[in-house]
């Protein structure tokens, strides 16, 4: 079984924007006020203004739960599970699997793109990222592979190691 949780970063942004914005709007009188007439302002308009800020972080924190997702590999295939959303990858409806490492773009090229770490599959039919939408989130697309996006290469060469302890005979 191989193990990640998905990132923290917006979730901590978000709990960050809520605390900081909804303590402004609560009390906002706290401070100096300013005597310029150009930035005196009624208390409310600014309370308004924060309680608005924390209301949008507090809607990324709950957009944004970190989820642990699961893969497990078996003789039928591989599983995967996040939070309710499960997904099984048969075997028979692979031809081949490989990892791919990340890479950053080739300097001087302004058309090369960074190479994320993920899992490639090369599909028997073309339907293969509809049935897996859940797990894959991508549009099919012309390209015969498709590929899982992981976070790091650990998870890369975690899932090709059991992969391969399993069906030695789909890694390319």
């Amino acid at each position: 079984m191989v193990e990640y949780r998905s990132s923290r970063a917006m979730f901590i942004g978000g709990l960050a924007m809520f605390v900081f914005f909804g303590l402004a709007a609560v009390f906002p009188d706290i401070g100096t006020p300013s005597r310029t007439p150009g930035s005196d302002f009624s208390p409310a308009y600014g309370s308004f203004l924060c309680g608005a800020l924390a209301l949008g972080g507090l809607l990324l924190m709950v957009g944004s739960v970190p989820r642990t997702h699961r893969f497990a590999v078996d003789e039928r295939g591989l599983w995967w599970r996040a939070g309710r959303k499960s997904d099984l990858i048969a075997w028979e409806e692979l031809r081949a699997v490989r990892g791919q490492e990340p890479r950053p773009p080739v300097k001087g090229d302004p058309n090369s793109k960074a190479v994320l770490p993920a899992l490639v599959f090369t599909p028997v039919d073309r339907r293969f990222a509809t049935r897996h939408r859940a797990l894959l989130q991508v549009l099919p697309t012309r390209d015969p592979e498709v590929r899982l996006r992981l976070p790091n290469v650990a998870t890369v060469r975690q899932l090709v190691q059991e992969i391969a302890g399993v069906r030695p005979d789909l890694l390319r």
